[in-house]
């Protein structure tokens, strides 16, 4: 690989949420972002799916396509807009309308704006049909509001197909209160944090990757290539993706949905825990303060938008915290347009925010949700559907490197800066393992994520918070941690001058009581 990828940025802004999700992107990154404020559990809307859906004739049913009234499936989608999207939806629903009698129109939306926009089309009368709930808490909130349906009556008939792709032991994971607010996809579904940077700076600074085995590590590896880059930041982040945060939230910890109580990965009672409190989180925050002082993060980290990768693109920064997965290297050498190595600093754990890090749901206003479940299903099986989707078209979008083994590449004359279409977002599509590999991927990517994907769960993995009982303290909590993620995150300022504060003004405001209603849950979960 060239060290300077100028055909790359498939994706230009992509984020480390609050679970790790994505493995390598930059999703915004606090406790609680996007939780509380829910109705009490259980409250049904548009449609009524829990109690059977809309009712009316599927194919699924016998119905013959054409005698269907045709319905237009409005899908939000986070990740850029391209000018060929159009013309990719024209593709998909060549294939679908024939047989659901429905078509579809990707609604793209940037990662800064997702959460604000779903909030008011969820909240009014807009149609929505295919909801993407980003990280479990949003999920959940988007359930207790009745903003989203319950489909687990309704998944089994109308969308078959996603246990086989998922795992009988996932297609489920997204259920809180007996109730079930998403659909899983095929993606990573294990936690690892890692430290992500440009090989090409690296090298010139006379070190390797396999230098690095934690965070004191990296500060003769900051301090040499910042003193051959003076000008330039050694680690990335933004506003609600600081360092800190992003690393901590990589592969520290089990957040149970919102980090407000935790487990710890080698707990094998499930303890809740504080981890604001601990002497880790401590050790860590201390750090982005050293590092700050030195120069090393950006005094203007905790204000920034820019996503970490296009920041390194941008040659202003060197590296960023990052989740790891099978593949992350190359997919963030693409986005930054430099070839990227990584370190990893946690162990590998399976947990359920990886595995329910996007569950895609119905909105309460979907008129038809079983045809929208049942067309959503085809996503999940066809390859077609799934390359349309995620690379665009041959010959157009990109071409095959090898078709053989099903690798592809950009076009002559067609490169990260001029490509109208191409998503790279196969951790939010329904089954990316059937689409095409991008060149310089193992063929065998696949494989690695089975091995991946087989890590040992956390005595936590699989259970899911229900915060509908103490939505007001959540709401209160994300007021206190928002007011010090950032600043903590980017090394602003000192810990032992804030950090007593912190923790006293989030048991104020209730921290403790949704420990306890944690704690109790995950006990009825263990069968304690």
């Amino acid at each position: 690989m060239k060290k300077k990828l100028v055909s790359a940025l498939l994706i230009g802004v992509m984020a480390v949420s609050m679970l790790a999700g994505c493995g390598g992107g930059d999703a915004d990154t606090g406790a609680g972002s996007g939780s509380g404020g829910g109705a009490a559990s259980g409250t049904e809307a548009g449609g009524g799916a829990s109690s059977g859906g809309s009712g009316a004739a599927t194919v699924t049913d016998g119905a013959d396509p054409s005698t269907l009234e045709p319905y237009e499936i409005q899908m939000a989608f986070v990740g850029e807009s391209y000018p060929d999207t159009d013309i990719i939806e024209g593709k998909i629903n060549e294939i679908i309308q024939p047989k659901y009698n429905t078509t579809l129109n990707i609604i793209p939306m940037s990662w800064g704006e997702f959460t604000n926009k779903l909030n008011l089309m969820l909240s009014g009368d807009e149609q929505l049909d295919l909801v993407p709930c980003i990280g479990t808490s949003n999920g959940v909130t988007y359930l207790n509001n009745g903003q989203i349906m319950d489909i687990k009556g309704l998944y089994q008939t109308y969308a078959p197909d996603v246990a086989g792709v998922v795992g009988e032991d996932n297609v489920e994971i997204c259920t809180v209160g007996g109730k079930m607010y998403g659909l899983p996809v095929y993606k990573e579904y294990s936690n690892s944090a890692g430290v992500m940077m440009r090989k090409d700076l690296l090298e010139a600074a006379g070190h390797s990757v396999d230098e690095i085995k934690s965070l004191d590590d990296l500060d003769q590896i900051f301090a040499d290539v910042k003193a051959q880059n003076p000008d330039m930041i050694m680690l990335a982040g933004r506003q609600g993706g600081t360092p800190g945060f992003d690393l901590i939230t990589g592969g520290y910890f089990d957040g149970l949905n919102d980090n407000y109580g935790v487990i710890l990965p080698d707990d094998k009672e499930g303890k809740v825990i504080n981890y604001f409190e601990t002497e880790e989180f401590k050790t860590v925050m201390t750090k982005m303060y050293d590092w700050a002082q030195a120069g090393y993060i950006s005094k203007d980290c905790a204000t920034m938008t820019d996503a970490r990768q296009n920041q390194v693109k941008a040659g202003t920064a060197f590296a960023y915290f990052t989740p790891l997965k099978p593949g992350v290297d190359l997919q963030d050498s693409l986005d930054t347009t430099y070839e990227m190595v990584y370190a990893t600093l946690s162990p590998t754990w399976r947990a359920t925010g990886q595995v329910a890090w996007i569950g895609w749901g119905i909105g309460r206003n979907c008129k038809y949700p079983e045809r929208v479940l049942e067309t959503f299903n085809e996503f999940y099986t066809n390859a077609e559907i799934m390359n349309y989707f995620n690379w665009g078209i041959e010959g157009q979008h990109y071409v095959f490197v090898d078709e053989e083994k099903g690798i592809i590449g950009y076009p002559d004359g067609v490169d990260s800066q001029n490509k109208t279409y191409g998503y790279n977002a196969g951790y939010a599509i329904p089954n990316q393992k059937i689409a095409y590999v991008w060149e310089n991927n193992d063929p065998s990517i696949w494989d690695e994520y089975e091995t991946f994907n087989n890590a040992d769960p956390l005595i936590s993995t699989g259970f899911i918070f229900d915060n509908s009982s103490v939505s007001t303290e959540i709401s209160a909590l994300n007021n206190v941690f928002e007011s010090y993620r950032d600043a903590l995150g980017a090394g602003a300022v000192n810990p032992e001058d804030v950090l007593e504060d912190f923790n006293s003004e989030l048991y104020n405001s209730g921290l403790q009581t949704v420990m306890d209603e944690k704690q109790k849950q995950l006990d009825a979960f263990l069968g304690k």
